[in-house]
């Protein structure tokens, strides 16, 4: 709103580059202020405590304290509205959904920065509630760990960036050559679970094992039958996969 004072915004992030062109985004944003930019964790917290900003964006991986760290710490100073930005943190992500104000996948684009922007100045000059409250409750609470542990969506890399795949777009998950490959809309994907981690962070009931080195998700199936006395499930895009002698009995039950 016109007239309003501009939110004030501190930048931490220990790659020179990226904390550069984070700064140069956000101060293309006419209703922010950045009144820091920090190197690591604790030079976060000494910034954070002296220049009071209305807002901290916190890299994951510092060096000495990590974006989380800092923020637990800044509890102690009042609840902390913050957004994680990150090149990709494979445990988090899903902790910043319910927990954070926001998050920034890095390579960081203008237009989704831009949303981020918008919630950032509505939470600010609304009297910093809902979000604030969400991410103290969180960053403290003994239930995130378990709330964080199920996938909402699949984390794969893409060319230079981390792309969200919904699992409804994941119809099989295979290791092969020491890879994990998710496949979805035609293409394969890097992933950087184990398919034993997948095993108990995909929601239960969602996909089966299938064979030392296969998850197929279940509404994925098509068909599913003896071949050979092999069990053979058809999938939707038409690939057919055996399940292992060993798993057959089980993948009958989960099916049925």
């Amino acid at each position: 709103m016109k007239g309003e004072p501009r939110v004030r915004v501190l930048i931490a992030d220990d790659e020179p580059r990226a904390r550069q062109f984070l700064e140069k985004l956000l101060g293309e944003q006419p209703e922010l202020e950045i009144v820091g930019a920090a190197r690591g964790g604790i030079e976060t917290l000494t910034l954070y405590h002296r220049l009071k900003p209305e807002v901290a964006f916190l890299d994951i991986h510092m060096p000495d304290l990590s974006g989380l760290e800092v923020a637990r710490q800044l509890m102690r100073a009042g609840p902390p509205l913050v957004v994680f930005v990150t090149a990709y943190d494979r445990y988090a992500i899903e902790a910043f959904e319910v927990a954070a104000l926001d998050y920034v996948l890095k390579p960081i684009r203008r237009e989704r920065l831009a949303e981020t922007v918008r919630r950032v100045v509505a939470e600010v000059r609304g009297g910093r509630g809902a979000a604030s409250r969400a991410l103290e409750s969180a960053l403290d609470s003994p239930e995130l760990a378990k709330r964080a542990a199920i996938l909402k969506r699949l984390p794969v890399r893409h060319r230079r960036e981390i792309k969200l795949l919904d699992l409804d777009q994941v119809p099989l998950v295979v290791s092969r050559d020491r890879l994990v490959l998710a496949r979805a809309e035609g293409h394969e994907y890097l992933v950087d679970y184990t398919l034993q981690e997948l095993e108990t962070r995909l929601p239960e009931g969602r996909f089966v094992r299938v064979h030392r080195g296969a998850l197929v998700n279940v509404d994925a199936i098509e068909s599913y039958g003896g071949e050979d006395g092999v069990l053979v499930l058809k999938l939707k895009d038409g690939t057919r996969v055996e399940a292992s002698e060993r798993r057959a009995a089980e993948v009958r039950r989960r099916l049925k």
